[in-house]
């Protein structure tokens, strides 16, 4: 594994971003003083997490999945109407 810096220098008028992401199967703090580089973290992070989510629920039998959902829906108590204050 290779070594990572123990330290930051970031001049006082450079932002500091911290974006948490998953390397490795731990959850890490990356940090950035670009903004553009964090917001690329955040897409990358984001879109690997949604695509490791496809077929999550392929296992499971649709039939009994959708009559689960209709029970939950039906044994929910309605949300009371929002008025305006």
């Amino acid at each position: 594994m290779p070594e990572r810096p123990t330290s930051l220098i970031v001049r006082s008028d450079e932002p500091l971003i911290g974006v948490i992401v998953r390397e490795d199967n731990q959850e890490v703090t990356r940090y950035f003083t670009d903004e553009q580089a964090a917001d690329a973290a955040v897409e990358e992070t984001a879109t690997q997490e949604a695509l490791g989510a496809i077929g999550a629920w392929s296992d499971l039998d649709w039939d009994e999945m959708e009559q689960a959902l209709d029970r939950i829906r039906h044994e929910s108590k309605p949300t009371p109407p929002i008025t305006d204050l």
